[in-house]
Parts: C-alpha cells; sequence; structure tokens
C-alpha cells in the first residue's frame, strides 16, 4: 500500500534520488545534507546496478510511494558510466522510458567522485577507470579514505565545481558532442539547481 503523507509533508517539495548502493552510496551521504524542514530528499530502493534494473526499482518505488500524487516534485535516476562503452548504450536505452516518467538521467563519467574532484581548482580530471577516480580523491581528502561524507569539506568549493561541470557541458554542445560520452564530465549540478529552485517555494 502507498504511503501516506501528512498534510504538512505535502506541501514540502520532494526530490527523489534512485543511485547505485542506495543509502550506502557517496551520492547518498552528499545529498542528505541538502534535506532541509521545507525540502524532502528520498533515495529509492533496490538492489540493482545496471541502468535497466535501477529504473525499474525507481518506478518500482515511484509507485510504491505514490510520488506522482505530490505537487512538487523532481525526480532524479543518477548513473556512473564507468567509461564503459555498453554501459552507455543501456543508458541511451532508457533515456525514452525516463522521459516518459519525468524522470531526469543525470550522469557522470567515470563516476560521481569526479564531482568531489571538481571542487579542486588543482585537481587532475582526465582518468581512465573509476578506481583512478577514487585513489585521486583519497590524495586531495583523507577523510574520504575512512568515511564516504565529505560534503563538509568540500561545500565551500561547490559553486567553482558548479562552474566547471558546466563548462564541460557547454564546450560539448558547442562541440557538438554527446556529454554521455565525454570523460570528464558530470551534471551533478542541475540537481543541485533543483535544490535551490525548490528551498525557495514556499
Amino acid at each position: 500500500m502507498a504511503r501516506r503523507y501528512d498534510q504538512q509533508n505535502t506541501r514540502r517539495p520532494l526530490i527523489v534520488i534512485c543511485s547505485e548502493g542506495g543509502k550506502k552510496s557517496s551520492e547518498y551521504y552528499y545529498f542528505r545534507h541538502y534535506a532541509s524542514r521545507n525540502l524532502r530528499i528520498q533515495f529509492s530502493t533496490g538492489n540493482s546496478t545496471d541502468p535497466k534494473g535501477m529504473l525499474d526499482d525507481l518506478l518500482k518505488y515511484i509507485n510504491n510511494e505514490d510520488i506522482k500524487s505530490e505537487d512538487n516534485v523532481k525526480i532524479f535516476l543518477v548513473l556512473d558510466t564507468d567509461l564503459d562503452e555498453r554501459r552507455i548504450n543501456e543508458i541511451k536505452e532508457i533515456e525514452q522510458q525516463c522521459k516518459d516518467n519525468n524522470i531526469e538521467i543525470i550522469t557522470s563519467a567515470p563516476t560521481f567522485e569526479i564531482w568531489y574532484l571538481m571542487h579542486y581548482p588543482d585537481s587532475k580530471l582526465v582518468f581512465r577507470t573509476s578506481k583512478e577516480v577514487k585513489r585521486e580523491l583519497k590524495t586531495k581528502n583523507k577523510l574520504y579514505a575512512t568515511n564516504l561524507d565529505i560534503y563538509n569539506t568540500v561545500a565551500n568549493q561547490t559553486e567553482y565545481a558548479k562552474i566547471k561541470a558546466k563548462s564541460i557541458e557547454k564546450q560539448a554542445d558547442k562541440n557538438n558532442e554527446d556529454l554521455i560520452k565525454i570523460n570528464p564530465h558530470t551534471s551533478i549540478h542541475r540537481i543541485l539547481k533543483v535544490v535551490e529552485e525548490y528551498k525557495k517555494l514556499k
């Protein structure tokens, strides 16, 4: 049975995020800091790691939680490309289904942690694997070696990271390149834009 929210909660905007690893992911530890009295952030359930399986889990969550009844809701499917052509093709295959269900796909290459590295002006950004990204992040932020939650140590550089990510997107658009194939890139800033918009609602 779909869970019912009280009247006060239904008036609060809602952001739903599906990411690999759910509440054990870097994405969860990062975005939970943006939840507030004026904004709910929920992570969908499910154990899938492939794009199609994650979408299926997300759609099931949307149905079970009656998400479509919300007045102000935005749903994101957050995926790493892993610089893997097969995975990129799998992401492309679910694009239309996501559009049909008002779900925005957010990709990062090679992995979400590239968003963290964009907070550091002197950081290397081009890598061959996701493991290399995480290895570099550990050299920049010792906390990451023992804890996935490093939000407080990077938050004051978020605007710089946004500028960097947007610059890469702009260049890809200028060159008529497919962003999902660009190394590096991340569209995490698009979720933060919605966070800012929703927090302004009364």
